[in-house]
């Protein structure tokens, strides 16, 4: 009977249908669910491993692209409009609020995602629940999802640059805007839960859960969190604390594998689970060894684990420290894993060295006693990699796909880009139990990785991660992310197939490979195979940074004088065709015709140099005229391009250096009538200036 809720509710969620009383009584008999339990679910390492009770299915509301309504058409399958989405209008106490989520209960809400735009910090987001005209939750929707409501992090956190999310506890903490917010209190409701936004919303993901009828679950209240404060403090401090105490994992095996050599470590016999597992590299083995070498483990005379050692401890290719609930990563070599693997008779796990050059490694695991029943899962560790994959046509890329029964815990992403621009635009398509349509589809990969605008360089939380990525200006080298399920979680009956769109700005080739978590009954199976050849490939490195040669970097210089109120920054992203030098220019937000910034070159002597300008033409660029220590330089430069470009080179002309510089000025003249918006930016990445 569970079976067929599970199939029901995941096609027809709104349809009422027969129950047995059987399945009635035996939701009945389970304890509540609270927000007190859930609390205790999040943090309870064992839960992952055993079928959920009570039952559920995880659903998905977002702001994604209504186009995306048939994946037989490529044109709207890979449209891209995945924002501004709503079920519809109404109005409630005499305002008009926008529903972006509405489902029957009994259920819970366990993620919710949101990019926080300045412009919508004022927005009032509005939680109703079992059919209720007013409102339980009434916030302003950025500060409940960054922290700074009712909800303190780790359950509420900003995906940007904080390698401790203690750090955002602080009272002076304050975070770029345009990251993302990311709420993971859980918020359960009896009978049916309503979320309004009281303005036309931006970009959104909610992933909620709905259990089987019949399930008892008290609906939040304010009252209620008042009461579950000191559940909500302890969940707190685990998942805030996640390294404290000492390793658990005993003493192991270490040993120099050649290539092709494998270091075995047979477990316990009987019924056990491993807790803990570390490895130990050599950091100067580091980046090639995070790719080559490949953990394996058998339970039960059954693989279940194919992995290169970067993505399952959610590393990627680069040694750089990162740590979530379930995986840490030290600069020193040092790498853990907490996932809980039970078995029933034996368990064996290894490291095979699938590359050219000798490592040395050290690998221990520390086990307890384990008690197996009808519902514990084996744990499932896979991995899939394409190198030099076209990104055009836009294509789905599959990340795994199951047949058994089982739960999908997480999966860690790594993408190696030749080029600067963002590869990320495209969203997860995630199938279960035979459903010819996904269940779930997001607004973007860094969405789904709980980050935004594809701007972060690096965070840790237990649920998202990102260690530094390669580059910080654009998206060349590697970028890893992680997504951990914690109460967010797929539990699957038969079946569970998980997709990324690969949707890139540029059309290049680009390397993927994904490690995938999992958990599924005996019986399972999959598609995805070991990799030996891709585990094996050189690691492929950055692209060298692009500079012009002898030229002096304009973000470097010293401003001499600018127009008053004058907006000046450094821009390390956005050009889409050719290079900045360096990697970022210096960005001028001129407002008006006459705006001007006046920089001082560094010159020796008292010989005329020729003076060579290099900068940015866009859309919403204007006209500029130079001058040159007071003197009118050049031509007129019309800075207006229908996208990004490098400018090119400039002449000015030659000048002598006046006390030991060059002063060059840069003023507004004027629009093309083509530019949009401001009309009147420019941009200035570097000037060369001739020998004496």
């Amino acid at each position: 009977m569970k079976s067929l809720f599970l199939m029901i509710v995941g096609i027809l969620s709104l349809v009422v249908f027969f129950v047995p009383a059987c399945a009635l009584l035996a939701a009945a008999g389970l304890p509540a669910v609270s927000l007190e339990s859930l609390l205790n679910e999040m943090v309870d390492r064992d839960a992952a491993a055993r079928l959920p009770e009570p039952v559920f299915v995880l659903k998905q509301a977002s702001s994604h692209d209504r186009k995306k309504n048939d994946p037989a058409n490529a044109t709207t399958w890979h449209s891209n409009v995945d924002y501004g989405q709503f079920i519809r209008t109404e109005t409630n106490g005499g305002r008009r609020e926008w529903v972006i989520m509405e489902d029957q209960g009994p259920g819970a809400i366990v993620r919710f995602w949101t990019p926080l735009s300045p412009e919508k910090d004022q927005q009032i987001i509005r939680f109703y629940f079992d059919g209720s005209s007013s409102p339980a939750i009434v916030a302003k929707l950025n500060d409940l999802l960054c922290g700074k409501a009712f909800v303190r992090p780790p359950l509420a956190f900003v995906a940007w640059n904080e390698s401790d999310l203690a750090n955002q506890l602080k009272p002076d903490f304050r975070a770029r805007r345009g990251v993302a917010g990311d709420l993971y209190l859980p918020i359960p409701f009896a009978k049916r839960c309503k979320i309004t936004l009281d303005s036309l919303p931006f970009y959104y993901v909610i992933n909620y859960r709905i259990y089987e009828p019949g399930t008892k679950v008290r609906t939040f209240s304010m009252a209620a969190y008042e009461t579950a404060k000191p559940a909500v403090e302890k969940a707190s401090r685990a998942l805030l604390h996640v390294a404290s105490g000492p390793p658990r994992a005993g003493a192991g095996k270490q040993a120099r594998l050649a290539p092709g050599e494998k270091l075995a470590l047979d477990l316990p016999g009987g019924a056990a689970a491993v807790r803990e597992l570390r490895v130990q590299i050599d950091p100067q083995a580091a980046p090639q060894a995070l790719r080559s070498i490949v953990l394996q483990a058998t339970f039960d005379d059954v693989p279940t684990v194919w992995c290169p050692m970067g993505e399952f401890f959610g590393a990627g290719v680069r040694l750089h420290p990162v740590e979530d609930w379930w995986r840490m990563v030290a600069a020193d070599g040092k790498l853990a894993a907490r996932w809980v693997m039970p078995y029933r008779r034996t368990g064996r796990l290894s490291l095979q060295n699938a590359g050219v050059a000798p490592v040395t490694v050290t690998l221990a695991a520390a086990t307890t006693p384990w008690q197996w029943t009808e519902r514990c899962l084996y744990f499932h560790a896979n991995w899939h990699c394409q190198l030099g994959m076209q990104t055009r046509p836009m294509a789905d890329w599959n990340y795994v796909e199951v047949q058994g029964q089982g739960r999908y815990a997480g999966d860690t992403l790594s993408v190696f880009s030749p080029v600067a621009a963002w590869y990320g635009e495209g969203d997860e398509r995630i199938y279960y139990d035979g459903a010819k349509f996904p269940a779930h589809i997001g607004t973007g990969t860094e969405d789904y990785y709980g980050y935004a605008w594809g701007m972060a360089g690096y965070f840790s939380s237990p649920f998202i991660s990102m260690p530094q990525r390669d580059r910080q200006s654009d998206w060349r080298g590697y970028t890893t992310t992680s997504r951990l399920r914690l109460l967010d979680g797929i539990p699957f009956q038969t079946a569970l197939k998980h997709d990324m769109e690969v949707w890139n700005w540029a059309d290049t080739q680009v390397d993927y490979a994904v490690g995938t978590f999992w958990y599924a009954r005996p019986g399972a199976t999959h598609n995805r195979r070991p990799q030996p050849r891709e585990a094996s490939a050189p690691i492929r490195e950055n692209p060298a940074e692009f500079r012009i040669a002898g030229a002096i970097e304009c973000e470097t210089l010293p401003i001499a004088a600018r127009s008053p109120a004058l907006r000046i920054d450094t821009q390390d992203g956005g050009l889409q065709e050719g290079q900045w030098s360096g990697g970022r220019q210096l960005f001028v937000q001129a407002t008006r015709i006459g705006d001007f910034v006046e920089l001082d070159i560094p010159a020796t002597g008292d010989r005329p140099r020729k003076v060579t300008l290099y900068g940015t033409k866009s859309y919403d660029y204007g006209i500029l005229r130079f001058s040159v220590n007071g003197n009118s330089a050049g031509s007129a430069f019309d800075a207006y391009h229908a996208v990004p470009v490098a400018s090119g080179p400039i002449e000015l002309g030659r000048f002598e250096p006046q006390g030991g510089k060059i002063r060059v000025r840069v003023q507004v003249a004027g629009s093309n009538p083509r530019s949009k918006g401001a009309k009147y930016f420019f941009g200035l990445d570097a000037v060369k200036l001739s020998p004496p």
